[in-house]
């Protein structure tokens, strides 16, 4: 066979795997996120899409939205347009995948209180600490399957080199919808899963989830929260048991 023949069936060969491999990539992704997230969390996490160019390992996230608990009025507790990643392409074909960087821009995160004592961010925290270990087992299950060896569904781990999560907006929501809104600080994580040599998917998105909520939950302890005191005062009125009175008796909101 003539050499440019030989050129030819390589490069249609490249072009196939481009065009097949990247949409696998893409759903496995889209499917992993949604299963592990929502598993992870108790409510309802949706990922729209995921773009990768395998030319150069950088892709796009489009839309991740992780829901309130039934009892808020408020869709979701975390919100975003897009999210920027750049892979390291060679670690795809191997068993732990390397993100070098992912670029998380503009969240919405929303603190919704029920009462003085009820907020979604802290149920979703205890959701996320009560489940995290349970989905990493069956993750590992998984991942031992015969029928899984391919790693079709799971079994990758991952590390995460570099996150900036950057310009993220908290709005923090009473019962009735009067508010506030505050700035989410920048929050910075390197090498996730490193220390391990590869985290699994729940551990990853467990560990990113709770480091943005717990950065939203502080801000909102240190911003000038009383702003909403009248507002969760009359949500007390919902609380069972005569708490509100006995928060008045030591005296939070004043005479």
């Amino acid at each position: 066979m003539k050499k440019k023949y030989i050129v030819l069936l390589i490069l249609v060969a490249l072009f196939a795997g481009f065009y097949y491999f990247t949409p696998t990539i893409e759903s496995i992704v889209k499917k992993i996120v949604n299963k592990y997230g929502s598993e992870i969390t108790g409510t309802e996490v949706s990922l729209d899409g995921f773009k990768l160019a395998l030319t150069n390992g950088e892709g796009r996230i489009s839309k991740i939205t992780v829901a309130n608990p039934k009892e808020y009025s408020t869709p979701y507790v975390f919100s975003l347009e897009e999210i920027g990643v750049k892979v390291n392409i060679k670690s795809l074909t191997t068993d732990t995948v390397i993100i070098d960087s992912i670029e998380i821009n503009k969240p919405v995160i929303t603190y919704e209180m029920l009462s003085l004592t009820r907020n979604n961010i802290s149920e979703i925290q205890k959701n996320v600490q009560k489940n995290t270990a349970k989905t990493v087992k069956k993750e590992e299950k998984v991942e031992k399957a015969p029928e899984n060896k391919s790693g079709a569904d799971t079994g990758k781990k991952v590390i995460i080199k570099d996150l900036i999560v950057k310009d993220g907006e908290i709005q923090a929501v009473a019962l009735k919808g009067k508010g506030l809104n505050v700035k989410l600080p920048t929050i910075h994580m390197k090498n996730i899963g490193e220390q391990k040599k590869g985290a699994s998917v729940a551990e990853t998105i467990s560990k990113v989830l709770n480091q943005i909520l717990s950065t939203a939950s502080q801000t909102i302890v240190k911003s000038n929260i009383s702003d909403l005191k009248g507002v969760a005062e009359e949500n007390l009125d919902k609380v069972v048991g005569g708490v509100k009175e006995r928060v008045k008796s030591i005296g939070i909101f004043g005479k």
